[in-house]
């Protein structure tokens, strides 16, 4: 089947897969970070990714996107992501994407999580996306860590993806590469 749209071109036919990478989380604005008021229980967990990295260097991630073009009116896809070091995991996330048909948005339904204990630290969510540049690129308004991150993936080519998330106070950069 031949994908038109760009939000079809982007999850089915260029991101459909295995995929794994480093990950890199930084502090970009500590003042800027105290007058978000992100809250006690997410500053502690910014603090602690930021420990955790500056003890054991970049994290390693991998994601899987497995495709259902039949679903909902032109498609869904689901990415689980997982973030981890020594093999324990510090983040984890599960997206459904489900295409509009404009071929432009998605709606992203999410459960994550962070840390290695699956009864602890689990958010639902739901937040908008939109696919660019013909399907070669996206970007999310995802909310995590008491803010609203612009997560922006560009694809290099159909093997590499690089990854920008920031927000008023942070980023994190994924580099990615197909198994």
């Amino acid at each position: 089947m031949e994908y038109q749209k760009a939000n079809q071109i982007y999850y089915f036919k260029v991101g459909k897969g295995k995929w794994t990478g480093q990950f890199e989380f930084r502090l970009t604005d500590k003042e800027r970070l105290k007058q978000e008021k992100v809250g006690l229980q997410n500053n502690l967990l910014v603090q602690a990714m930021l420990l955790f990295q500056k003890l054991f260097g970049k994290a390693r991630i991998d994601s899987e996107i497995k495709i259902y073009p039949q679903k909902y009116e032109i498609g869904s896809a689901f990415n689980v992501v997982r973030i981890h070091k020594f093999g324990l995991t510090l983040y984890l996330l599960k997206e459904e994407y489900i295409l509009n048909a404009n071929g432009k948005d998605v709606v992203v339904n999410a459960n994550d999580r962070f840390g290695p204990f699956p009864f602890l630290l689990n958010k639902q969510k739901s937040y908008p996306a939109e696919i660019l540049n013909e399907g070669l690129q996206s970007r999310y308004y995802m909310p995590l860590l008491g803010s609203t991150w612009i997560c922006e993936y560009t694809v290099k080519d159909n093997d590499h993806v690089d990854g920008l998330l920031k927000c008023d106070w942070g980023e994190s950069i994924e580099t990615i590469h197909r198994l």
